[in-house]
């Protein structure tokens, strides 16, 4: 008999039978050597049998790597999907928490009696922690695997986001926020995560929406801590001061939450727990383990890193400085900027998929060369949109640009991770660390721009010209090489596609 195995459908095994009945000497005696061995080619039979059927998964799939081929995205089942869902839910929880001082930023700043300068000192320091969180996390999880990796961070930064309405002036606040900031790096757990459960064909779609979902975070803190704010202010016996400080009990809350549920229904990869090199491709340096140097002196890596600096780097440094923008130039009340400013972040909701469905259909039409000049191309148009957007004159016309300015960043991010999984499929994980640390590096930047400007609006146009001029940089330094796929079949293959090699599931 069948049983299905921990993936909802995966190894199948052989259901032991009960010890027989105590038989007597008389009936033992009687059995002969030919029933013997009869009894045991049978069985030697239905193991093989059984142990040969393939791999039994709601999603078509590679018989090879066991990673899927499509993807459905109304289903949880495991292990591909369902890892999907919490990959792209922790990543948009420790978003949310990461960003939930940003909408305070004016209330903190009253009662705090801080400077706009020292909101940007924060706002660096948010950033920076995650620049080493995400170069650290990348090897780790390549050796550990996504789920406890994941889970881990996502405690981590709990803790300091219940502490922060203890912080009494700013260098604890840059204190908070750079603990807070390496939540940030659950980003590389949710690129890797879905790298390990899908084949290469559909990486740049599905690390997309699973991106630009977790990105969501930017644009929820912004209309949640906001509301949380006026919740609390509406009782008569909590100021605004009060308002702020117990607003970061729900976003600490929820990343133990999603822990939790990382750690207790997902899964690393479709084999079930993590074994590396999970990820690997069958050539001439199959025997060749998985090491950070090989990735820290991969060229490509660093080439995409810059890319990534420009687009996701610049969706970070307007998700800190864009509520405070929209309050100060329009006068704006804290919780109309901060409505507003969620705008910015829930374009993600489509954006980010966009830019990895627009690279998957370049890669279809022209391969490698088509996923890199659809990049640049959505890079060149997000800088020449920033630009325009630093001289809107009035509101409705600053908030129309910031949305179409979201939808290149957005899609940039997105094709970007269409082309990382090409890099080095040995070192998944770190590439992607890597890459998204990139990420983080310019926004480190960007603030300290705005730091030595001044001027927001100045700040902005003098970034988008820099975006410009990388995404041009991009179509000499992208050189990263085309791998052959290989044969794919469905869930439902005959057991002859395996050759009568069993497949097991590492339980």
């Amino acid at each position: 008999k069948r049983r299905h195995g921990c993936f909802g459908g995966g190894v199948n095994r052989l259901k032991p039978k009960p010890f027989p009945s105590t038989m007597s000497l008389e009936r033992k005696a009687e059995k002969s050597m030919s029933g013997i061995s009869r009894g045991i080619s049978s069985a030697i039979e239905t193991t093989v049998e059984v142990a040969s059927l393939p791999m039994q998964f709601s999603l078509s799939y590679n018989p090879e790597t066991l990673r899927a081929t499509e993807y459905k995205i109304r289903s949880c089942a495991r292990p591909h999907m369902r890892a999907f869902h919490l990959a792209w839910t922790s990543f948009l929880i420790a978003f949310t928490a990461w960003f939930s001082f940003a909408p305070l930023g004016p209330a903190i700043k009253k009662t705090l009696g801080l400077q706009d300068s020292d909101l940007l000192w924060a706002n660096v320091a948010s950033v920076l922690s995650t620049v080493f969180a995400r170069f650290a996390v990348g090897p780790i999880m390549d050796h550990i695997g996504p789920r406890k990796g994941q889970a881990f961070l996502l405690i981590f930064g709990a803790i300091p986001t219940y502490f922060a309405g203890l912080i009494q002036n700013v260098a604890g606040l840059c204190i908070i926020r750079g603990l807070v900031g390496v939540v940030g790096a659950t980003f590389v757990g949710c690129q890797f995560w879905c790298t390990l459960m899908f084949e290469k064909e559909i990486a740049g779609t599905v690390n997309a929406i699973a991106g630009g979902w977790g990105n969501l975070g930017g644009g929820l803190t912004q209309a949640l801590m906001v509301g949380i704010y006026a919740m609390n202010t509406s009782s008569p016996n909590c100021d605004e001061e009060c308002g702020w400080r117990n607003a970061f009990y729900i976003p600490a809350t929820l990343l133990v939450l999603a822990a939790v549920a990382v750690i207790f229904l997902g899964d690393d990869c479709p084999q079930g727990l993590y074994r590396p090199p999970v990820n690997h491709v069958a050539d001439e340096d199959d025997d060749k383990k998985a090491h950070v140097c090989d990735v820290a002196g991969n060229p490509q890596v660093w080439s995409l890193a810059l890319q990534y600096a420009c687009c996701f780097g610049m969706e970070l440094h307007v998700n800190n400085t864009i509520a405070l923008y929209y309050y100060e130039r329009f006068g704006l009340s804290i919780t109309t900027a901060g409505l507003i400013a969620s705008l910015f972040g829930l374009m993600n909701l489509f954006c980010r998929a966009l830019g990895g469905m627009l690279s998957d259909w370049a890669f279809s039409r022209w391969k490698m060369p088509g996923r890199k000049y659809s990049h640049a191309g959505l890079m060149c148009t997000e800088g020449i949109m920033l630009v325009i957007f630093s001289h809107m004159p009035n509101l409705p016309a600053a908030i129309f640009m910031m949305i179409v300015f979201s939808l290149f960043v957005q899609s940039a991010e997105g094709s970007t991770f269409g082309i990382v999984p090409y890099v080095d499929p040995k070192n998944t994980g770190g590439v992607c660390g890597f890459v998204g640390a990139g990420g983080n590096i310019g926004a480190v930047c960007w603030g300290l721009v705005f730091l030595a400007v001044g001027d927001f609006a100045t700040g902005y146009m003098i970034l988008g010209c820099i975006v410009f001029g990388v995404g041009l940089l991009g179509i000499p330094t992208i050189q990263v090489k085309d791998v052959t796929t290989k044969s794919m079949v469905s869930s439902d293959v005959n057991a002859s596609a395996f050759g009568g090699k069993t497949v097991q599931a590492a339980l």
